[in-house]
C-alpha cells in the first residue's frame, strides 16, 4: 500500500468515526491492520479463528439458512414434477 492510499484509508477512518459519534454510538478505539489477500482468502476457507466467537453464531445462521433455502429448492421440484 503506498502513502496516498494509506492516507485515504486513515481519513474514510475518522470519517467512519466522525459518523458512529454523530450516530451516538460510544464505542472502544478501534485497531485497523492491513493484511495481504492470501490472509483474507485463509479466514474465508478455514473460518475465523476461535476467539471470534460471535463469528460462529454469524456463520451458523449462514449454514441454517443455506439448509432451508436448499430444503424448499427440494420441495418445489418434488411437488412439480421436475
Amino acid at each position: 500500500m503506498n502513502h496516498e492510499e494509506m492516507a485515504a484509508l486513515e481519513a474514510s477512518i475518522d470519517e467512519m468515526t466522525s459518523i458512529a459519534k454523530d450516530f451516538g454510538l460510544d464505542f472502544y478505539p478501534m485497531r485497523y491492520e492491513v493484511c495481504p489477500s492470501d490472509v483474507i482468502y485463509t479466514f474465508g476457507a478455514y473460518g475465523m479463528p476461535t476467539r471470534f466467537h460471535h463469528w460462529s453464531f454469524g456463520k451458523t445462521k449462514l449454514q441454517a439458512n443455506e439448509k432451508i433455502r436448499r430444503s424448499k429448492r427440494m420441495k418445489r421440484r418434488t411437488f412439480s414434477g421436475e
